[in-house]
């Protein structure tokens, strides 16, 4: 893969979830839609970054569904932690975890998604995504081997966290892979509430390449301009084929 597309996250209402990253993340959005099946969709991008978030608030499906602990978090930065706390508590941004003065701290988004602070030299910028895998080899294994990334650090925590950072090269926003060992390896992604998505150069010799590896094709023919799967966890990958 030559580029981190974008991280699609299902929403429980698209214009409130656009109002809220806009107005405390400073996205811009890019354009919205609705599709044949009354999905309602927005782009929201970071200015200079290419990845970017995708909202989807799937109104068929209703806007109740579980979002399972530490699954999934996404990560920016910030260069002054106190005014950042100020000023998004002053919009009633929920703090949950850090204190102004720390270097990391966590907030949660209207959807009751995770979403971290990092003190960094460079802010509002879209550092990293997390997934909360099973088996940390395995899910390393995977995205670098049939995703182009690389393992750019691998840390463990004193409680036995075990976190690696991947690297799909050129790209500014990283995927950050967690083993939590207090927490059951054995878990279920919701359906629909999340993918992440890349371009494709040449659809049907990646089709031919996953599917003889054993990677799970969930939707799509090799010779359509798109087709979704899946990673060792359930993530789902939506893989498009790029525009000759």
């Amino acid at each position: 893969m030559s580029e981190f597309l974008h991280v699609s996250l299902r929403s429980r209402d698209r214009d409130r979830t656009v109002d809220w990253y806009v107005s405390n993340l400073g996205f811009v959005e890019e354009r919205r839609g609705t599709t044949g099946i009354g999905t309602q969709t927005a782009i929201l991008r970071l200015v200079g970054l290419n990845t970017y978030i995708e909202v989807s608030d799937r109104v068929k499906l209703g806007r109740d569904f579980p979002i399972p602990e530490d699954l999934i978090h996404l990560a920016f930065t910030v260069t002054d932690m106190p005014s950042a706390h100020d000023r998004l508590v002053a919009n009633g941004v929920k703090w949950t975890d850090g204190a102004p003065t720390d270097r990391f701290a966590f907030i949660e988004d209207c959807d009751g998604y995770e979403i971290e602070l990092v003190t960094a030299p460079v802010g509002g910028e879209f550092d990293h995504f997390r997934l909360r895998v099973g088996d940390l080899d395995r899910s390393v294994e995977f995205y670098e081997r049939f995703l182009g990334f690389r393992t750019v650090q691998r840390t463990e925590s004193p409680r036995g966290s075990k976190i690696a950072k991947l690297e799909l090269p050129g790209n500014r926003v990283l995927l950050e892979l967690s083993f939590l060992p207090f927490l059951d390896p054995h878990f279920t992604v919701p359906e629909d509430l999340m993918h992440l998505a890349f371009p494709v150069e040449d659809m049907p010799t990646l089709y031919r390449d996953w599917e003889a590896n054993g990677v799970a094709i969930t939707e799509g023919r090799p010779d359509g301009h798109m087709i979704f799967a899946a990673d060792p966890d359930g993530y789902e990958l939506e893989m498009i084929q790029r525009r000759r």
